[in-house]
């Protein structure tokens, strides 16, 4: 690539130098201070942001500067601002260039990109949605025409992407690429009268989290045993109903919070659940404090729950799962 040799070289000792040291920061700010939800998610993007300069530096070091102008966003809880102590990574990169030589460069950059976020304490996606992987990582125009393709082919991998892709966060390069990339994809959504029945379809299998004797369900076999998931009992359905709703209301943010916030009036009964589901996010933060990996940062320890723990628990099952069973009647009319 033109100009790759006139740049100083970050060898592999110092690359992997300068990641011990992400890595050493990032335990001293997350996981060594108290937190509220918003400073840990400052704390997070402060770590990925480090990281993908890495990438940059390191990539610009072998193949030059980036050839044409991109962004790097974050999707899965990093996108929507709703990270816990440890994190998966979920992103991707979208550049304006459509050559291949180009789309060569930033794949190399993805590449560059994951292995950084890995040294620094970001497993990676089990799903691959990572911008090492040439679905995750396109041409503006290339992304545009697989996102159709995604609502058109109508399965429920296909619309899984896109969901995912929703929830999509610039946090840096060229920012309103991923605005544009949202946009036009709610407006063909919208020219799609069924569509959006569709990816509420594709949301619609909510996880039981209370029996009939009014206890709290936890997972019957598994590397979970004995545990209740936090995840996909208690957040999902505030999450998935939301991004439904700012789907189909055109809303940018990929935030629950600013979604709730951005909602028309004509959703009171929805935007008043939002300080419950502010103090969710909070309550969190202490119940996962001490959680030391990722595997098991989204199951609680039931009996390690005082009374009225378990008690708000169960307030917050059945009001999220109230309101994405409100939003689906709502969207399938």
């Amino acid at each position: 690539m033109a100009g790759a040799k006139s740049y100083p070289t970050f060898n592999d000792k110092e690359w992997d130098a300068e990641l011990r040291l992400l890595f050493e920061e990032r335990l001293n700010t997350i996981h060594k201070q108290e937190h509220t939800s918003a400073s840990l998610q400052e704390s997070h993007e402060q770590i990925i942001k480090k990281a993908v300069c890495l990438a940059l530096k390191k990539t610009e070091s072998e193949w030059g500067k980036p050839p044409a102008h991109f962004a790097f966003f974050l999707m899965g809880s990093g996108g929507r601002l709703e990270q816990s102590f440890w994190s998966d990574q979920d992103h991707g990169l979208i550049y304006e260039s459509s050559n291949e030589e180009d789309a060569s460069y930033f794949l190399h950059l993805g590449r560059d990109i994951v292995y950084a976020l890995e040294k620094a304490g970001y497993d990676r996606c089990d799903g691959n949605v990572m911008a090492s992987s040439p679905k995750w990582c396109c041409s503006y125009e290339t992304w545009e025409e697989q996102l159709k393709y995604w609502l058109r082919e109508d399965r429920w991998e296909t619309l899984r992407y896109t969901l995912t892709f929703v929830d999509a966060r610039s946090i840096y390069g060229k920012h309103e690429l991923v605005e544009r990339l949202k946009q036009a994809t709610f407006q063909f959504i919208k020219t799609q009268p069924r569509m959006i029945k569709r990816l509420t379809d594709n949301t619609g299998r909510l996880k039981k989290g209370i029996g009939l004797f009014n206890q709290l369900l936890v997972e019957t076999k598994g590397v979970h045993k004995g545990k209740f998931d936090f995840k996909q009992i208690v957040l999902f359905p505030y999450v998935n109903g939301l991004r439904l709703l700012a789907i189909e209301q055109q809303i940018l943010s990929s935030s629950t919070v600013d979604r709730f916030q951005q909602l028309p009036n004509e959703h009171d009964n929805v935007k008043k659940m939002k300080e419950s589901f502010e103090r969710l996010l909070e309550q969190r933060v202490k119940w996962q404090k001490g959680i030391d990996q990722y595997e098991h940062i989204h199951h609680l320890t039931i009996e390690n729950l005082s009374k009225d723990e378990q008690r708000q628990l169960k307030i917050w099952v059945r009001e999220g799962h109230r309101l994405y069973q409100t939003i689906e009647r709502l969207l399938k009319g």
